[in-house]
C-alpha cells in the first residue's frame, strides 16, 4: 500500500510540474488585411518563368527533345548536320536542369545562364 501512495504522489508531482503557463506570449504573425498592407521589397522578382536561348549543333541529323527531369517536353526540334539551331525555352523559374534527348542519349544541361550552347558529338 505504501508503494501505491508513493507512486501516486510521484505521478501527481510530475503532472503538476509539467503543467505551467508560458511566461512569454508568442507573437502571432501579422496577416495583411488588404493589398495595401503588404510590404514587398522593391527587388522582389515577380516572374514565375525564365527565358533561355539554347543553341544546339550536331554532326548528324535527328530530332532533339528538351524535357524536364519528369520527362515533360518543353520543345522538340529537327537538327541538320553542322547547322546551329537556336530555340527559345520558357521554363519555370525554379527549374535548374533540363534534359536533352538526342539519338538515344540523355544529356543533363544545367541552366546557368540565359544563353546556352551545346554541341552533340555523334
Amino acid at each position: 500500500m505504501k508503494k501505491h501512495v508513493i507512486l501516486i504522489a510521484l505521478i501527481s508531482l510530475v503532472a503538476f510540474a509539467s503543467c505551467k503557463k508560458d511566461r512569454f506570449p508568442i507573437d502571432e504573425p501579422v496577416v495583411p488585411q488588404t493589398m495595401e498592407d503588404l510590404k514587398v521589397p522593391s527587388e522582389f522578382n515577380w516572374k514565375t518563368t525564365k527565358d533561355i536561348s539554347l543553341t544546339l549543333t550536331t554532326p548528324v541529323r535527328g530530332i532533339v527533345e528538351v524535357t524536364n527531369e519528369k520527362e515533360i517536353a518543353y520543345q522538340k526540334a529537327y537538327l541538320q548536320p553542322a547547322t546551329p539551331y537556336t530555340m527559345k525555352l520558357t521554363v519555370p523559374a525554379f527549374e535548374q536542369t533540363v534534359l536533352l534527348k538526342f539519338s538515344n542519349e540523355v544529356i543533363p544541361l544545367q541552366l546557368t545562364s540565359h544563353t546556352l550552347t551545346y554541341q552533340f558529338n555523334k
